[in-house]
């Protein structure tokens, strides 16, 4: 567990380095997912991809690196940062995989554990936090002075040592950064957002970038979003735009061209008024307080079957999160959602699971009938281990 306590005083308001950082990421998972994300980008570029792969040098971005994307003949990021670096005769560069994690479940759940204790101490997110890992040996110049003013940022180094550069304003050439911070492997930087920073690496640098949102904005344009889907649910196939004459008709006329955008703000004040826009919005926290904020999240097991011999237990770390909607439930597990009826046995199976005891899959889901199979529970059951907030008997948690 890491003791966020020191951090706390300073959270979105001063720049920081927390040091004793445990954690469950290693250097060479990291590596081994950069690679396979930067895989389809060495053929060519590609947009509007997760996970998305840019290459900084001098100060821009490179378009279409090709084969100084990492590959098989890289055996570790010490062994590539060499290999790049001879090719671009001592440049110095850096590549950053933006929303990686959900490719590995193992990356994605040590991440949301690192997460998990400081979210516990100042709260969730209602938004999602942006995760990104990147690899090189950056001088402050590689990337460029930037404002993310919108999120407060981490960097964690797992490789070599991480260095930010601060400013309140916009630096100039002549007028150095009013802070400088440093972080080894075991060490975590963090600073709020509303500064300008630069970045560099201390030899080969590999680590993982988290932007965690602050800005009351961006709460508006998710809700807004979210209204936006339910205005068209409700429209269905109806997007007529209207084309209004000009001038502008008087009477009856110009108010029958205006029916389309009437239609538009009455099916607005119909999801707010009617509580579906609230729905939703109970409905994405609930997945998203399920997974710390770590967006997007894997996929679901592809093996996913119970027998009535195995034995399960819940996983401490999956938070499993339920409620009430209506006449059923939601349950939420790992950014995942979904509906449940409601059912005689399924808090019953709730409360035998958080025992914390591995159990036998036929014992937790027994009827009452003659000792035969509940279905439902089985169901129920198979869904939570599907989701990974159920472990089988040999497994570890992921």
């Amino acid at each position: 567990m890491i003791d966020w306590s020191p951090l706390l005083p300073h959270w979105d308001r001063r720049p920081y380095c927390l040091p004793g950082v445990a954690h469950r990421l290693t250097p060479e998972r990291a590596f081994a997912l950069i690679v396979q994300a930067a895989a389809p980008f060495r053929a060519g570029t590609r947009f509007m991809a997760l996970p998305d792969v840019r290459f900084y040098l001098d100060g821009g971005l490179m378009r279409a690196p090709g084969d100084l994307l990492p590959g098989e003949e890289d055996r570790d990021a010490p062994a590539y940062v060499r290999r790049v670096r001879e090719r671009l005769h001592g440049a110095r560069f850096q590549l950053r995989v933006s929303q990686p994690l959900f490719l590995d479940e193992r990356l994605w759940s040590a991440t949301r554990d690192l997460l998990a204790g400081l979210f516990a101490a100042i709260g969730c997110p209602a938004l999602p936090v942006d995760a990104a890992l990147w690899i090189g040996d950056a001088q402050p110049q590689t990337l460029g002075a930037r404002l993310d003013p919108r999120h407060a940022c981490l960097r964690l180094p797992l490789l070599g040592a991480s260095e930010v550069r601060l400013w309140r304003r916009r630096p100039r050439r002549e007028r150095a950064p009013e802070q400088v911070l440093r972080a080894r492997p075991g060490e975590l930087l963090c600073w709020p957002g509303r500064r300008w920073y630069e970045e560099a690496d201390d030899g080969a640098t590999l680590g993982l970038a988290l932007a965690i949102p602050t800005h009351a904005a961006d709460a508006m344009i998710a809700t807004k979003n979210l209204l936006a889907e339910q205005v068209d649910d409700a429209l269905g196939e109806d997007e007529r735009v209207a084309m209004l004459a000009f001038p502008p008709r008087a009477g009856r006329h110009g108010i029958a061209a205006l029916a389309p955008l009437t239609r538009v703000g009455a099916a607005a004040t119909a999801a707010v008024a009617g509580g579906g826009l609230e729905h939703a919005l109970r409905l994405t926290w609930a997945a998203r307080a399920s997974a710390w904020a770590l967006e997007p999240v894997p996929a679901p097991r592809e093996e996913s079957t119970l027998h009535e011999d195995d034995c399960v237990q819940l996983d401490p770390r999956s938070p499993l999160l339920r409620l009430r909607d209506g006449e059923g439930w939601v349950w939420a597990i790992n950014g995942h959602v979904f509906a449940m009826p409601e059912h005689p046995r399924a808090q019953q199976l709730l409360d035998e699971l958080r025992d914390g005891q591995r159990q036998r899959v036929a014992d937790l889901c027994r009827s009452q009938r003659r000792g035969r199979i509940d279905r439902g529970v089985l169901d129920l059951l198979q869904r939570l281990y599907a989701l990974r907030a159920v472990l089988r008997s040999g497994e570890e948690a992921e």
